[in-house]
């Protein structure tokens, strides 16, 4: 007997009903394969958190289960482990699917032409790019560094040892590979200082650029992650502890908190820059705040100011 190969297999095509036969041909010719539809690349302590928080409550799209997966910028074989990189998303019928990864714009500390394996997986991608002053992303970037362990270095001694605290502030060298791959209509700039202002403008804004409803959120003015100050973030240590830590933290929570406890390391104050440091970065990152002016057609004069950072943030 010929099994028609459509959907499900049929034993006898001569006894299915014509209505089945049909239906089963529809689904196979209408089914969309999963593809995350658009990502947040970052970047770092540029408001990502926030961002993907308020996106996440439009009815029609659906975030990654894991808070930053960072699967493309961590997977050498991104193709073979695609399977459980999928399994993450929660599938709603007629839903965009989105994530957030700032480590897809580390470079060139992660995985060198990033951008080619994402425009492999999905060359109808989405990106939207976060961006801040400059001076307030190299201390928002430290002070995350230092509270998980990732650096003993005060701050100035960081910005010069630490390379990576400018590189990721180098916000025109991170996002213009991404442009030229995907093309500057699928690439959406953002300035924090505009999520600050009018949370809800911004995501009408980038609901239309997504092809979604607008009037899909709510009042999302009030929706704020990742707090610099007066938060605990836990040790990189204990991100992925062994099977016997994993057995405290199920069956001893109260031990689980005091090994963890990584308040000796929290800020209280945000750390400020010497005049000269502040001249420093700023004279680092000349070119790229240039570039980005261009790029964006946004005046950002107020970025190279040299008599410190603003508070907000």
């Amino acid at each position: 007997m010929v099994a028609i190969r459509y959907g499900t297999p049929v034993r006898n095509h001569r006894r299915a009903p014509l209505a089945n036969v049909l239906a089963c041909m529809h689904m196979s010719q209408t089914t969309k394969p999963f593809t995350v539809d658009f990502m947040i690349v970052g970047a770092q302590k540029c408001g990502t958190s926030t961002l993907s928080d308020i996106l996440r409550l439009h009815p029609a799209l659906v975030r990654c289960d894991k808070k930053e997966p960072n699967f493309f910028s961590r997977c050498e074989d991104w193709r073979a482990e695609l399977p459980q990189y999928e399994q993450m998303f929660r599938r709603r019928e007629g839903a965009l699917y989105f994530e957030a990864s700032p480590t897809y714009t580390f470079y060139p500390h992660r995985k060198l032409d990033l951008w080619d394996d994402l425009h492999s997986y999905n060359p109808a991608l989405k990106i939207i790019y976060l961006v801040r002053d400059p001076i307030e992303r190299v201390t928002s970037g430290y002070m995350h560094s230092y509270e998980r362990g990732y650096t003993e270095l005060s701050f100035e001694r960081a910005l010069v040892r630490d390379p990576i605290l400018l590189d990721v502030t180098r916000y025109a060298t991170q996002i213009a590979p991404f442009i030229e791959r995907f093309g500057p209509d699928r690439v959406r700039i953002v300035l924090f200082e505009d999520l600050l202002r009018d949370a809800n403008k911004l995501a009408r804004e980038l609901a239309i650029f997504l092809g979604i409803d607008p009037d899909g959120f709510g009042d999302v003015g009030g929706v704020h992650a990742n707090e610099s100050i007066g938060g605990h973030k836990r040790h990189y240590k204990y991100d992925n502890p062994g099977r016997m830590l994993s057995q405290v933290r199920r069956y001893a929570p109260p031990l689980w908190r005091m090994m963890t406890d990584n308040s000796s390391r929290a800020f209280h104050g945000k750390p400020v820059l010497s005049p000269s440091y502040r001249r420093l970065v700023l004279r680092m990152l000349r070119s790229e705040i240039d570039e980005l002016e261009a790029m964006t057609g946004r005046d950002l004069s107020h970025w190279r100011k040299r008599d410190g950072a603003s508070e907000t943030g």
